[in-house]
């Protein structure tokens, strides 16, 4: 397989998700069982940890003991306590910083519910805090099996596959890839058919397993002439439920997960090869094409519309404009501006989400992106 890009990121992200995989931890825990409390560091200021009972059969008088496990807490699951708690964000932000005890306090009365959770760990720190029916979907199987169904369309249909980035976030996998054998043209000016801009299609294919968003395969198209890319409608999407789960620690079997997931890796190996279909890649070209040359005629309006509506930075107007002005004041070039502006994101999950966006601007109607908004 050719790693076209960055191709030593496969190789740590391999090394990094087997690392994770052998020391990552999962309980099962009675709501009113999660405790947390603050602890002092060196520089003096209080960390929030969070505790559970050492012991997997979790007596029911157990509280925060020496023997209890203790971790610290990411800000995502943070999030997750806020949303558990019912307690606003804002709200919970401001009581971290400047009030820890007392976030402390509310979180302990507020999750002490008759319910469970599962609580994710890694690190020493939670990473999740989730519902006990939840599925996991592990990304060291979902990127072995990508891999593995990237090969088997190599070797079939001498596709070109090769992987374009890899990227392990706080809460997400993604695995970009792109195929030789997917090309075409946009064409951004009426009067110039016979010069556009050439394209290559792919796919892209993320995951939470501390559920932050579905598992989903979505295309994936790069603008081979300046690296731009940008992503479609998803095409498979699957919301992390399973089974309930008993309590105590759990000690996840390879196996039983494997056999879990065989009709889940059947529907995946299916929605890649469609994706990599060249007849479903040249629609979407077609599809482009069929808006790329509508004139915006009003783009400093549209630009502003764009960081209004669309949760993009005001930093990023003018450095947006810009761009815009020099890809061509038409769908395509407002759509191209965007891909582009999307590599400056030093957050990838931002970077994603603004490449998402170029693609889904090329179905805005016109008169929506100059509309005049009071």
């Amino acid at each position: 397989m050719d790693n076209t890009q960055e191709g030593n990121n496969l190789v740590q992200l391999f090394t990094e998700l087997e690392r994770q995989k052998k020391t990552k931890r999962d309980f099962v825990i009675p709501s009113d069982q999660i405790k947390t409390d603050t602890v002092t560091l060196e520089s003096g200021t209080k960390e929030i940890r969070l505790y559970i009972p050492s012991d997997t059969n979790f007596p029911s008088d157990v509280g925060v003991t020496p023997s209890a496990l203790h971790f610290g807490i990411t800000d995502h699951a943070h999030s997750q306590i806020a949303e558990k708690t019912k307690i606003p964000k804002g709200f919970y932000d401001r009581l971290k910083a400047d009030h820890p005890e007392l976030l402390v306090k509310n979180i302990n009365q507020l999750i002490a519910e008759k319910d469970r959770r599962m609580v994710r760990t890694l690190d020493g720190n939670v990473r999740a805090v989730v519902s006990p029916k939840y599925r996991i979907i592990d990304n060291y199987d979902v990127t072995f099996e990508a891999m593995n169904i990237f090969k088997q369309l190599n070797d079939q249909n001498q596709s070109g596959i090769g992987i374009r980035r890899a990227d392990l976030t706080p809460t997400r996998l993604y695995i970009k890839a792109t195929s030789e054998s997917l090309i075409d043209q946009i064409f951004p000016k009426k009067e110039k058919r016979e010069t556009g801009d050439a394209v290559k299609g792919g796919i892209i294919i993320a995951n939470s397993e501390v559920g932050d968003g579905a598992f989903k395969v979505m295309p994936f198209m790069e603008v081979l002439k300046c690296s731009n890319g940008m992503i479609s409608d998803d095409i498979l999407k699957r919301v992390h439920i399973g089974r309930d789960k008993g309590i105590g620690e759990i000690n996840w079997q390879e196996d039983t997960l494997r056999k879990q997931d065989e009709a889940l890796w059947l529907k995946i190996r299916d929605m890649i090869s469609g994706t990599f279909n060249p007849e479903i890649f040249h629609k979407w070209v077609d599809k482009i094409n069929e808006v790329a040359t509508i004139e915006i005629e009003k783009p400093v309006l549209a630009v502003n519309n764009v960081i209004k509506n669309y949760n993009v930075n005001k930093d990023k107007a003018e450095l947006l404009l810009a761009q815009f002005a020099q890809e061509g004041y038409n769908k395509w070039g407002l759509s191209n501006a965007i891909t582009a502006v999307a590599k400056t994101e030093n957050n990838y999950e931002k970077q994603i989400e603004m490449e998402k966006l170029g693609a889904d601007i090329l179905n805005v109607p016109v008169e929506k992106l100059v509309e005049v908004n009071e």
